[in-house]
């Protein structure tokens, strides 16, 4: 189960770092249509959560909760 969480956060922080970068002239004229201020520095603490998670060791229910929730929020597939 660990191998599994850490593998879907892993691709999950593959996809929000993309958002990631420290230019700020590429950051205030950011391609990505809906990306504001706000949503990006929502990006950037998802992205950080999803790196904790890829080193994790262990996981807990909340965590695997929390995983899942972050993976719909950027509309990852999900299982039932």
């Amino acid at each position: 189960m660990l191998n599994r969480f850490r593998r879907e956060a892993a691709v999950l922080a593959a996809y929000l770092s993309q958002f990631e970068t420290d230019d700020t002239e590429y950051t205030e004229h950011c391609p990505y249509v809906g990306i504001t201020g706000e949503s990006r520095a929502q990006t950037h603490a998802d992205y950080q959560q999803a790196c904790r998670w890829i080193a994790a060791t262990e996981c807990t229910d909340d965590d695997i909760a929390a995983l899942a929730h972050m993976r719909r929020r950027y509309c990852f597939p999900t299982e039932p």
